[in-house]
């Protein structure tokens, strides 16, 4: 499913008045009456309700909503928050409609005691205020019903497009914006559903389908954004080849666990393998073979010559040994050490595998940007930030990631040439092409250390699988996400998310999909 902004909403919409002849009054028409049909799915028996209207079309979506929930036998007190005169014309339409049915209440004529009255004794409110129209600071009167709203109403609250005062594209709230349980959009999701601030007031989010024309039917009519959808990739978790040996699954070397931070390297060791590698080896400094062999067992180990850490120096037979494997993972438990500058760029020099970078990788590659140059463009690069980890890599701050988070993805895929996964409860993922997938699953559960390495292990598994690198990031951010609704957001151990990897991908499977 494609992700849009409100003004690849809006050409969608007029191509498909302009070009298909499809009225805007239709359509109108179709989105109040889907939002009716969702807010019956959740209330089958009539209530009251107070409908929101504004003076855009977003406000003629509620006039709809307010003449069909009247025809359902609801109590409708349906407000018109702004001037009559400023009614679109499509908006207009349904406003008339409304005053042959209802009585219609003015916000600019009625007190505020009035409506506030209406709104502590309905069951439903339904918010179709502004929409996705809606950009910059919230004016009067909206701040003061929506501050009023989130501070008294105990009402189940319905937004129509987008909650008032949630921004479409950034997700920004300025000054506030309305809580709603349930948010109706309509043929595809927007940006600020996902973006923080926004994507706290969205509540469930559903999306419907009411005739516009879809996204991606033609070329200037396809968003560089989607949904991260297991129909994209769910094609390459078929089943197992039946003449398959270990070495038919890829081979994923894993570079990290430093002294005192063994546990992260053998965490991710242990995701490869349960994500399907046919062999998995880890690689630590000499002075922690035998602590590392101690605590893994399906797991080869390659000491790199080093007493605590490793050392910087790549020998031509090491150069030859990269060779023998088909993805590498550096970074989880690699610690900081002299020379590891020189280090990382004989990684990227060396290693002609697709490459994942995470943890102190990442933190080496902040402080020393121009080492991404000695990486070769057609291999494939992967980093793995978590906000705090983009905010070095981009030298601001923390807040301003998780501000701008779909904008910083995208600039540090650019500046590297390589795929970047921002981490977080949207997690982004952005390539150097432009495209970007916004990932929906995940939960607290996976705010722990060890998931991170969980997740590097994972999509080191699928790359050394040989699925396409695009495939493989989408496939390891859906099913690491999908692990952390699993399991108790408190209570679990890393060893709880790994458990639960076989389940889920198999429900992932395609179905009749025997092996090749």
């Amino acid at each position: 499913m494609y992700l849009v902004t409100a003004q690849e909403m809006r050409d969608l919409e007029s191509y498909t008045i302009n070009q298909l002849g499809i009225p805007g009054h239709v359509l109108m028409e179709s989105a109040g009456r889907a939002v009716v049909d969702q807010i019956v799915k959740r209330f089958p028996n009539p209530k009251r309700v107070v409908v929101l209207a504004g003076t855009g079309n977003n406000g003629g979506d509620g006039f709809v909503v307010a003449r069909w929930l009247a025809f359902r036998g609801w109590e409708v007190d349906l407000w018109l928050i702004g001037s009559a005169v400023k009614l679109t014309s499509d908006a207009k339409l349904y406003y008339h409609a409304c005053e042959q049915l209802l009585n219609i209440h003015h916000a600019e004529k009625e007190s505020e005691a009035s409506l506030q009255a209406h709104l502590m004794m309905c069951d439903v409110i339904v918010d179709a205020m502004l929409g996705i129209g809606y950009s910059g600071m919230l004016r009067e009167p909206f701040t003061s019903i929506v501050q009023w709203i989130n501070q008294h109403a105990e009402s189940y609250i319905f937004a129509v497009d987008m909650p008032t005062g949630v921004e479409a594209d950034k997700g920004h709230v300025f000054p506030v914006a309305l809580r709603v349980d349930e948010t109706i959009t309509f043929n595809c999701p927007k940006w600020g559903h996902y973006l923080l601030p926004g994507s706290k007031y969205c509540g469930k989010l559903k999306v419907v389908d009411i005739g516009i024309t879809p996204a991606g039917h033609t070329k200037a009519l396809t968003p560089n954004a989607r949904l991260n959808d297991p129909n994209d990739w769910n094609m390459y978790l078929g089943g197992r080849k039946q003449w398959a040996h270990k070495g038919t699954y890829g081979h994923v070397l894993i570079i990290g666990g430093a002294k005192g931070t063994l546990g992260a390297v053998a965490m991710a060791g242990e995701a490869a393998y349960r994500m399907g590698s046919g062999l998995v080896t880890l690689t630590v400094p000499e002075s922690q073979h035998e602590a590392l062999a101690a605590k893994v067992t399906q797991e080869m180990i390659w000491s790199w010559p080093g007493k605590d850490h490793f050392l910087p120096e790549i020998a031509e037979e090491l150069k030859t040994a990269f060779q023998r494997y088909d993805a590498v993972v550096c970074g989880p438990g690699l610690g900081r050490f002299p020379g590891e500058v020189r280090f990382i760029k004989e990684i990227l020099q060396t290693v002609k595998r697709p490459l994942v970078l995470d943890a102190d990788a990442l933190n080496i590659l902040a402080e020393h940007p121009h080492l991404m140059q000695f990486r070769a463009n057609d291999c494939p690069t992967i980093l793995t930030p978590h906000p705090g980890e983009m905010a070095r890599l981009l030298r601001i701050t923390t807040e301003e990631v998780e501000r701008k988070r779909a904008a910083v993805a995208l600039q540090l895929a650019y500046q590297t040439r390589s795929v970047v996964i921002l981490k977080g409860r949207y997690t982004i993922i952005a390539f150097p092409d432009g495209k970007r997938v916004v990932n929906t699953t995940g939960s607290p559960a996976l705010a722990k250390a060890g998931s991170g390495d969980i997740l590097s292990g994972i999509i080191g598994s699928l790359l050394a699988q040989e699925i396409p690198v695009e495939s493989a990031i989408q496939i390891a951010v859906y099913i690491h996400g999908r692990l952390g609704e699993e399991v108790d957001a408190h209570s679990a151990l890393y060893r709880d998310l790994l458990d639960h990897i076989a389940s889920i991908r198999q429900l992932l499977e395609p179905t009749n999909s025997p092996g090749n």
